[in-house]
């Protein structure tokens, strides 16, 4: 691993991994290049099967530590520090990488600003925690090392309530800055052709999920209230993303007598262009943070439905002002609600809502506490 010039802020994770943190970092990373500013992004691991390996913004630096282990990460963490001489350092995971980077901090021999950043709903974790497992011990750990970074970021309000909770920390201590999402790459992107065959036949409309095929989406629950919708209107659905419910959901749409109207096709690198040209998105997770792909989906002009879930959806919706919010888990509801939406299109969300989810928005509140102005 070499490095030539020095990095202004270092984005630090675990790896790269497959769904909305890595966009939000390439987003951050690219907006930070265009001020000037030298972003690089630090993982432990490098994992050639994420999709997002190829999709780093060009002239954003990606380094790899090549770090196993606790002890690997640590050492060769603050070597890379001590070299690098980064002014900020921007935990963008969760779990331990966050710990060690507090503990780098504390040997690394000189100052940088330190920030934890929170994307989950760390309360599911904690439920599923067993004291065998390293996850349970985190949560503990957290609640002495945590307060000793210089700033922590949730990406909802609900978010950092529930991590507030689950670490017994302050919430006053936990500043909420909402993911840099719409851009005028965002609109461009969603300008793009898309080769898929349904998008030629605009009598049909199309609903869109988008996400990882795994429980916490629940697109079962999509698909059996896609079935309901399907039976009273001419409409396809498809969901783009891959996981290990592929098997599982591909099981369901056959047996729903589907396999005609649902597409799932894989991961896209521009999933932009399939939301842009839909008539309808539609979220069904049990839980997310703060839903990226409801404010894409807003701000390229289409409809949408979530779930009332814990707890981002409902903050970006405006609690139900901007898109229909459902119950967890209700295809009954659910498809009412598309059907209602289907037959109605709603008016366009105002770019005055949408202004607090930009790129520029969110890079200023980063950058203010990452390169506090001196005496700040």
């Amino acid at each position: 691993m070499e490095q030539t010039d020095r990095p202004d802020i270092v984005f630090y994770a675990r790896q790269l991994y497959n769904g909305g943190v890595d966009r939000v970092v390439f987003n951050l990373a690219e907006e930070f290049l265009a001020r000037g500013i030298h972003p690089v992004i630090l993982v432990d691991l490098d994992n050639p099967w994420s999709p997002f390996r190829n999709l780093i913004p060009e002239g954003v630096t990606y380094e790899v530590l090549d770090a196993k282990g606790p002890i690997a990460r640590v050492t060769k963490l603050r070597a890379y520090l001590r070299r690098t001489r980064p002014q900020a350092v921007m935990c963008t995971g969760f779990g331990f990488p966050n710990l060690v980077a507090i503990l780098v901090r504390w040997i690394a021999g000189f100052h940088f600003r330190l920030m934890l950043t929170e994307h989950c709903f760390p309360s599911v974790d904690l439920d599923e925690a067993r004291p065998w497992q390293s996850r349970y011990w985190f949560f503990r750990l957290a609640h002495l090392f945590y307060p000793r970074a210089d700033t922590i970021v949730a990406v909802s309000k609900g978010t950092a309530l529930d991590l507030a909770k689950v670490i017994d920390i302050d919430p006053g201590t936990i500043t909420c800055i909402y993911n840099p999402i719409v851009s005028d790459g965002l609109i461009e992107s969603g300008q793009a052709p898309v080769d898929h065959p349904w998008f030629r036949d605009p009598d049909v409309p199309i609903v869109m999920g988008v996400g990882r095929l795994e429980h916490q989406k629940d697109f079962g629950t999509l698909i059996t209230a896609f079935a309901k919708v399907r039976k009273q209107m001419r409409c396809r659905l498809i969901i783009l993303g891959d996981g290990s419910e592929r098997p599982m959901l591909t099981d369901l749409v056959n047996r729903l007598g589907l396999s005609e109207d649902v597409s799932m096709p894989g991961f896209a690198p521009n999933p932009h262009a399939y939301t842009a040209k839909a008539s309808l998105f539609v979220l069904s997770s049990r839980f997310e943070s703060l839903a990226n792909v409801v404010i894409e989906a807003m701000a390229l002009g289409t409809p949408v439905i979530a779930t009332d879930c814990p707890s981002g959806p409902a903050e970006a919706l405006d609690h139900g002002r901007f898109g229909k919010l459902v119950n967890v888990e209700d295809p009954d509801m659910l498809a009412d609600a598309m059907l209602d939406v289907l037959n109605k299109r709603p008016a366009p969300v105002p770019t005055s809502w949408l202004e607090q989810f930009t790129t520029r928005v969110s890079a200023n509140r980063y950058l203010e506490l990452l390169t506090p102005a001196p005496g700040c």
